[in-house]
């Protein structure tokens, strides 16, 4: 991949890293009702499960795959093809619920929409990697949430 070709997903994580910042730090971390609390929870549990199931060392923070990474169809990956993605979200959600300002929904929309343009520019290096096998594994299963996206 050429120099000029990292410069995207570096940017993306930049964003992506600014804006769970910026959620984080300018409202409650814990959510404040039962709904909100299961939903964090849910979030923060899948992004663990995620991260175990694939391994740390299979783990990027920037939509490049890992030279020598494999390819992961186990766990939550066996439904979704970016559960870290999804749990960022879910656990984020109810956050941004209790404590809504314009400002804080649209980083929670930007953030939204990094993460779709953090899929696309993966999922190619991710063909790139590993043609046919990742194809097919793109037939069965969803990007994010099983039968909507």
């Amino acid at each position: 991949m050429k120099n000029r070709s990292k410069t995207l997903p570096y940017i993306l994580v930049t964003l992506q890293l600014s804006s769970l910042i910026y959620l984080i730090f300018s409202g409650p971390k814990i959510a404040q009702g039962w709904a909100g609390l299961v939903l964090e929870t849910a979030g923060i549990l899948l992004g663990l499960i995620a991260i175990y199931v694939a391994g740390i060392h299979n783990v990027n923070v920037a939509p490049l795959p890992k030279s020598g990474g494999k390819l992961i169809t186990t766990g939550p990956y066996a439904l979704i093809r970016h559960p870290m993605y999804l749990a960022q979200v879910v656990a984020l959600v109810p956050l941004v619920f209790d404590y809504p300002t314009p400002l804080r929904t649209g980083v929670l929309i930007l953030l939204c929409i990094v993460l779709i343009i953090k899929i696309e520019v993966e999922e190619k290096g991710l063909i790139e990697q590993f043609g046919n096998d990742y194809i097919e594994y793109k037939k069965k299963t969803a990007r994010v949430l099983p039968f909507v996206y």
